[in-house]
């Protein structure tokens, strides 16, 4: 149960500076350790298959911003604060809250399920997984047509 509550926290962290931060590289690192955290969570489950599908997911998902992020945005010079990072930190700590209760106080139903929790995970991600190539795939579309239109500007 520790291991799991961790995990929420982490990921909902890595998840809430992967949107916070201004600087892009630290956001998609942000976002890469999100993803792993969730991969982790997701052996953490039992259901490898799912975990493995979701961290080639977001290992393409990963090399796609980082290429988007050094190429096609421009170096501000800004960095966050050391206060507003913590801020952030604590704001991300707080809206885990919610999904730590939530998994101390599962219910236990009496009808039994024929299926594993493994197999229930894959088989209702399906449409997910499909929706998260499909993103990836158009994000990867718009970023070539960027290129193009960059390479063709200059």
């Amino acid at each position: 149960m520790l291991l799991e509550t961790v995990l929420v926290v982490g990921l909902v962290a890595s998840a809430f500076f992967a949107i916070y931060l201004e600087e892009t590289v630290y956001a998609v690192l942000s976002l890469a350790t999100m993803l792993i955290v969730l991969s982790t969570f997701y052996f953490s489950l039992n259901a490898p298959f799912a975990a493995i599908f979701q961290l080639a997911i977001g290992t393409g998902t990963v090399a796609i911003f980082f290429l988007a992020g050094e190429t096609l945005t421009t170096k501000s010079g800004t960095t966050t604060s050391l206060k507003k990072k913590l801020l952030g930190l604590v704001a991300s700590i707080l809206l885990s809250i919610p999904c730590i209760l939530g998994t101390e106080q599962t219910k236990t139903f009496a009808r039994s399920t024929s299926f594993s929790l493994s197999t229930a995970l894959w088989e209702l991600r399906a449409i997910d997984a499909i929706a998260q190539g499909l993103v990836i795939l158009t994000i990867a579309l718009g970023i070539v047509f960027l290129l193009k239109e960059e390479r063709r500007r200059s």
